[in-house]
């Protein structure tokens, strides 16, 4: 979920940009936050030899991260638990996409590292894979 800065379809100006359908950006004024645009030709607003607007941009496509936490279980046996987290931005969360975080596969990496280092210790290394559906929902939830 890197955000990219983005320019305009016109030399020498950022006033008219056009938007793919995968993606979201936002509009800056002056590096200040506007709006954001929808996909397909948009108008930024008048822009000045490409200073005065710039863009931002982040994908809305699925992205997936494998986060593997080394645990112990209740019997005294070490596991690795390898989780498959997918992630996507919702449109009304967007800017703060943007614009709130600033390394999402590491929060989401702490996040799901907690929750598996949480549960997994509480089982016996029969239990973990007889409830790994309980693992995931609490892993849903936290995140």
């Amino acid at each position: 979920m890197a955000q990219q800065q983005e320019s305009g379809c016109l030399p020498c100006t950022n006033c008219c940009v056009t938007v793919p359908q995968d993606k979201y950006y936002a509009v800056e004024s002056f590096g200040k936050f506007d709006h954001m645009l929808k996909p397909g030709l948009a108008f930024a607003g008048f822009d000045c030899c490409g200073i005065c607007i710039s863009f931002r941009s982040v994908t809305s496509r699925v992205d997936q991260i494998v986060v593997s936490v080394h645990t112990k279980t209740k019997d005294n046996v070490f596991v690795v638990a390898s989780v498959a987290v997918q992630q996507s931005v919702l449109p009304e969360k967007a800017e703060d996409a943007m614009y709130k975080l600033t390394d999402v596969h590491a929060q989401i990496d702490s996040y799901v590292a907690d929750v598996v280092r949480s549960c997994v210790p509480h089982m016996t290394l029969d239990e973990a894979f007889e409830k790994k559906d309980d693992v995931s929902s609490a892993v849903q939830q936290k995140l």
